[in-house]
């Protein structure tokens, strides 16, 4: 009995790592940089043979969504929720978690270079790109095994908004009538992680004051 007692304090300390909506917003960042190459196109401001300078602000938004989860976890989550120290099964998880990362990150390079030497078909009946499928169907299959291993229910949801966000902007791009079909499709699938995300992280750091200034 005891050992249930502790291995569910254990699940409910590790749950309430994602009450910051740090996750939220670091996810939300990277699938929006994802989309502003796409959507600075749209709008004109640059196309397809001079794409440096939309790749380079993709990057900044990824290196900052990036800075944001690794400092906001560090200096707002760590003060305010201390230091757990997890048991063999949780770090068992957590390493079944990065190497599912590091498994989908190379799929991503593989289907890039596939696609760039023209080995995967582009799709032009349809308007989606089959590199665009993979890359939907593998995130699905990885985000929603990392939402069982990390016990984080929104991820699912993620996974799915993430699945879609390329193959329905390309279909957009070919069969609809839309204008900016990025910038809507962005809106439907970035938007709530971003708009979760900000809304937990302000409720956040009302509910949890920083220990040293609420001890002061």
């Amino acid at each position: 009995m005891e050992q249930l007692n502790i291995k569910a304090l254990e699940k409910k300390a590790f749950r309430s790592f994602f009450k910051d909506g740090i996750y939220d917003v670091f996810l939300g960042g990277i699938l929006l940089s994802f989309s502003l190459p796409f959507m600075l196109n749209e709008f004109g401001w640059f196309d397809y043979e001079t794409m440096a300078i939309p790749m380079i602000i993709s990057i900044i938004v990824n290196v900052g969504a990036l800075a944001f989860f690794v400092f906001g976890k560090k200096y707002i989550t760590a003060p305010r929720l201390g230091i757990v120290r997890f048991g063999k099964t949780r770090k068992r998880k957590m390493m079944h978690v990065k190497l599912l990362l590091v498994v989908s990150a190379l799929i991503g390079v593989a289907t890039l270079f596939l696609t760039l030497f023209k080995v995967l078909p582009v799709g032009e009946n349809i308007g989606i790109p089959v590199a665009s499928v993979i890359f939907g169907i593998q995130v699905l299959i990885v985000f929603s095994l990392a939402a069982y291993f990390m016990d984080f229910t929104r991820l699912y949801l993620y996974a799915f908004l993430f699945a879609v966000s390329m193959p329905v902007t390309f279909w957009l791009k070919k069969n609809a009538a839309f204008t900016y079909p990025s910038l809507y499709v962005s809106s439907l699938t970035a938007g709530p992680m971003l708009v979760i995300g900000w809304i937990l992280f302000i409720r956040f750091l009302r509910q949890y004051p920083h220990k040293e200034r609420a001890a002061g």
